[in-house]
């Protein structure tokens, strides 16, 4: 068997272990209803302030991609499902078991994610049925709704790239949960520092391009994938998983 045949089973059994104690935890099913009850009063709360013309239905689609609970709950979600993926087997102590299998660092890291990653995908595709619903009142425009979804994947990469980091670097949940948080919450508000420059349209423009927030109101909402903007999501997040990397590198010699 070559190497790589073995390295993508061993990420695949590290994934499985991590989507199956997803599915057995609550905390997972917690998350899912509260996803869909918020998203579910959203939508009613917004459709029921727009009539069923096309133009107010893309409308609508915009409010669900783009505003308060949208924002919360994709600052939220991440942390809540990489906060155990390293603490909780520090806790248990099934760590050591896992750093003497015949794994390396690495394919534990990917695994890992990876498993975080779907679940967060998954959890996010159930407001494809809200888009499905506006399908049958109405003709939506689907290309802002496959940019958003482009764009949730590359920025979620991100931000469980953090959190798994985080709950790499402790034994505690609540910790590697609000280090998660707050890394999420400073590159929300990191647009903020533009209003310090205001004078330095290159400081301006700069912090636009780093802004995920700009990303989504100017080009996502519009059906427009930037690929620059997923390279820095995706550079960034490939980033932090070599911190990661090398944070489980460091447990196993100690």
């Amino acid at each position: 068997m070559s190497s790589s045949t073995s390295s993508v089973r061993n990420i695949w059994a590290i994934f499985s272990r991590e989507m199956a104690s997803y599915f057995f935890s609550p905390t997972a099913y917690v998350v899912i209803f509260l996803f869909t009850i918020t998203n579910g009063i959203t939508f009613y709360v917004y459709t029921a302030s727009f009539h069923t013309e096309t133009r107010q239905i893309d409308t609508v689609i915009q409010f669900l991609f783009g505003y308060a609970p949208f924002w919360i709950l994709l600052l939220l979600i991440p942390p809540i499902l990489t906060m155990r993926l390293f603490s909780e087997e520090k806790r248990t102590g099934t760590m050591e078991m896992l750093m003497t299998a015949p794994v390396t660092d690495f394919q534990v890291v990917a695994g890992k994610f990876l498993a975080a990653q779907c679940f967060f995908m998954l959890i996010w595709s159930t407001i494809l049925f809200d888009v499905f619903i506006l399908e049958v009142l109405g003709n939506p425009d689907w290309g802002p709704v496959f940019a958003f979804y482009i764009g949730l994947f590359a920025l979620g990469a991100l931000f469980n790239a953090i959190g798994l980091f985080a709950s790499a670097c402790t034994r505690n949940q609540l910790i590697a949960a609000v280090v998660s948080l707050s890394g999420n919450l400073f590159l929300f508000f990191l647009q903020q520092c533009r209003f310090i420059f205001v004078a330095e349209a290159e400081s301006q423009r700069f912090f636009d391009f780093i802004s995920i927030h700009h990303h989504f109101y100017t080009e996502y909402s519009r059906g427009i994938v930037d690929l620059r903007y997923l390279f820095l999501y995706l550079s960034f997040a490939m980033l932090v998983l070599f911190f990661s990397v090398r944070v489980v590198e460091s447990r196993r010699w100690r």
